[in-house]
């Protein structure tokens, strides 16, 4: 396993608002691998708890950059007072484009650059790497956003409309502070169905099994969107059962994840 050098970077002043920088010593113009954690965007996992932090230490194991953020979570229960929209998606952004910032510091090659999420952590990387579709008029607006070649989600929610796909849809409206109806401009902003470019490549990973986040998702995306999608559809595949995490995983699904990492690192040149 390659030696890798691991750092805290603030990105804003909040208490949540940090990533863990790994860098392999002695590389220069590094690719860069982020990485962003699910969990139904709330404060009962991190980034040092959530399943991906198995993606995490592989990644470890190739001469890539890792920038796994941390971002402003909803309280786990009640209103969502810890981070109203549009704090959890601003904190995502930032994280990004603060990248721009380190390049030269820590050497890093901006315009080699995947991005792996899992459950809403595959929301908040999917829809991170379509800002430059979102309208002017939107708070989450930006003019020139960091541009990501590669994004491979995992178990993602693609659809923020589609709630009846999701268990928890009550963690949608939270999450946005309504519903589409009340609140379309919102979801035209931070949904990825609606917004994904088709120039960048998405690999798209589901298990035929779960019951969190239906693999109706990714149908409808593919539907929607004219976008370069690869499916990998698991069929005996749950929500958890494809990343190590408490326990309950499938090693022979844990392998094919690593192989498809692997394949694109490989991607990236």
């Amino acid at each position: 396993m390659k030696s890798h050098q691991k750092k805290t970077v603030c990105y804003g002043a909040e208490s949540q608002q940090f990533v863990h920088l790994y860098t392999p010593t002695h590389a220069q113009h590094t690719p860069v691998v982020i990485v962003v954690h699910g969990g139904y965007w709330k404060d009962n996992h991190s980034l040092e708890t959530y399943a991906t932090r198995a993606i995490v230490d592989y990644l470890q194991s190739f001469e890539v950059a890792i920038w796994n953020i941390e971002y402003r979570r909803m309280n786990t229960e009640g209103e969502n007072s810890n981070a109203p929209w549009p704090a959890t998606f601003k904190d995502v952004a930032d994280a990004i484009d603060y990248l721009r910032d380190i390049k030269y510091s820590e050497s890093l090659d901006l315009g080699r650059v995947l991005i792996i999420g899992h459950s809403a952590g595959g929301h908040l990387a999917t829809w991170v790497a379509s800002r430059e579709r979102i309208a002017a008029h939107s708070e989450l607006y930006h003019n020139d956003p960091l541009k990501i070649q590669r994004v491979v989600s995992i178990a993602g929610i693609l659809d923020l409309a589609s709630v009846n796909d999701v268990d928890q849809p009550e963690q949608i409206y939270r999450l946005m502070g309504g519903t589409p109806h009340s609140h379309p401009e919102r979801y035209l902003a931070c949904n990825p169905s609606r917004l994904y470019p088709p120039k960048i490549a998405l690999t798209v990973v589901h298990g035929q099994r779960d019951t969190c986040v239906k693999v109706s998702q990714v149908r409808q995306f593919a539907e929607q969107t004219q976008a370069r999608v690869r499916q990998i559809i698991l069929p005996t595949a749950d929500h958890f059962s494809m990343l190590p995490h408490n326990g309950h995983w499938v090693e022979t699904q844990w392998q094919q994840i690593q192989q498809l990492i692997a394949e694109e690192i490989e991607a990236l040149g």
